[in-house]
């Protein structure tokens, strides 16, 4: 602004410009205000939500270790149909496909496994899923459908030698247990001494062992 401008000449430049741009700072401010506002809204909205979502699950835990099945799947339903976007909802498909199998339904236990695998976000949740899934699979003699479900994982992970194991138990079932010795071996070369599962691990192993070796001498 002129320095050599009468105050009243100022106010009328001030007015001006004000009157040229005062509409857009405003609803800049008003914007800025309602993006931080509302922002601040989502977030608390997002906290209320896993806390009642973390509430309801506590609740089907405690219905499972009771062994109330029907609150467990009541509580289980509103989980999945109003907080599918918690991790809530993934841990209670997982509980319905528990129920599920122990009830010997084993259509509706991969339908709520397959869930998981589609729909969470963790990588903990879906391998748990998969490899669940393709046992459940083994259950309804679809090992080519479980060995499809394995292919899908990505290598690398933790589950790895659980994976394996299961391509061992396939190859068992279909009378390939030399397949099932490596397999077994493989799987029993990843595993930790301590970990659970690997007293189970090292049976299987040693229960094909002699099998793989005459496999070996027929070669030979």
């Amino acid at each position: 602004m002129d320095a050599n401008l009468t105050d009243d000449e100022k106010l009328a430049e001030v007015k001006k410009w004000w009157g040229e741009n005062g509409g857009s700072i405003i609803t800049g401010v008003v914007l800025g205000l309602a993006v931080l506002f509302g922002g601040k809204a989502w977030f608390a909205y997002q906290e209320r939500n896993a806390e009642t979502a973390s509430n309801i699950y506590t609740t089907l835990m405690t219905a499972m270790e009771g062994g109330n099945n029907q609150v467990v799947t009541e509580r289980a339903g509103m989980l999945l149909s109003d907080y599918s976007g918690t991790p809530y909802a993934a841990l209670a498909a997982l509980a319905l496909a528990r129920i599920n199998i122990e009830a010997g339904e084993l259509a509706a236990a991969t339908s709520h496994l397959q869930w998981v695998i589609d729909n969470s976000d963790s990588d903990l949740m879906r391998d748990t899923a998969r490899l669940r899934m393709a046992r459940v699979m083994m259950a309804m003699d679809n090992n080519d459908g479980a060995l499809a479900l394995l292919d899908q994982a990505a290598p690398g992970t933790p589950f790895d030698p659980l994976y394996t194991e299961v391509r061992g138990d396939i190859a068992f079932a279909r009378g390939d247990q030399a397949a099932a010795n490596s397999a077994y071996q493989e799987a029993l070369a990843a595993t930790a001494s301590d970990a659970p599962g690997r007293h189970l691990l090292q049976l299987k192993y040693d229960s094909t062992v002699v099998a793989a070796v005459a496999t070996v001498e027929e070669s030979e």
